[in-house]
């Protein structure tokens, strides 16, 4: 757990979405593709994440279809986008108490997301994760073109807000990107607990209703 000192006013929230609203398991996607196309989950494993396929589609160099496509290529399958689509999306849970404390901290504080993700699971969870619907601001990286840690991907959130970093705080689960946050100069909170990002946001003067 790390949160930094109080002063100045926190004036924006900029949240991380897997590990902190809700957690996610490739292996879902992996075992269910493996039961529609005969082949193991390690096989889907590699042939869907592996060789920097995933970081490429995370960055936007590859469109959802793309992604598609290049999957079923190694596996020489031909599963259609739509089946595709759900099977790949559909592997979030929420966290109902990280739920609660957004909705409470919305009516106080701007939200903004800040997230490493692609264009079928941002697409799926905007219409099954109804807590999105607090924040003002989606920061994804397959639109900024950057992945955490990278300073980018903060300074878009920066930009967007017209204010200092000092002003906000991040928070994420992964210290790499907590620490990618800090050299920019936003205060930041490493999650363990929705109890425990209360009581750091607190400690940094954040009001929580």
């Amino acid at each position: 757990m790390r949160a930094e000192e109080r002063s100045p006013e926190i004036r924006l929230i900029v949240c991380d979405f897997g590990g902190v609203i809700c957690t996610f398991d490739y292996r879902i996607f992996c075992e269910r593709l493996a039961r529609r196309t005969d082949r193991a989950a390690d096989q889907i494993f590699a042939a869907a994440f592996g060789n920097h396929l995933q970081q490429d589609f995370e960055t936007g160099r590859l469109s959802g279809r793309e992604y598609h496509r290049a999957v079923m290529a190694r596996l020489q399958a031909d599963v259609p986008y739509a089946e595709f689509y759900r099977m790949y999306g559909d592997i979030f849970t929420e966290i109902p108490a990280t739920g609660d404390l957004l909705r409470r901290l919305h009516t106080r504080y701007p939200l903004y997301l800040l997230s490493d993700t692609n264009e079928i699971h941002f697409g799926y969870v905007r219409e099954t994760v109804m807590v999105l619907s607090v924040f003002d601001q989606f920061i994804v990286s397959y639109e900024v073109g950057a992945m955490k840690p990278d300073p980018r991907i903060y300074q878009e959130a920066l930009r967007r807000s017209g204010l200092p970093a000092e002003a906000c705080v991040f928070v994420d689960d992964r210290p790499a990107n907590v620490e990618g946050a800090a050299r920019v100069g936003l205060h930041t909170v490493q999650f363990e607990s929705a109890e425990q990002f209360a009581a750091d946001l607190t400690r940094l003067g954040v009001v929580i209703p």
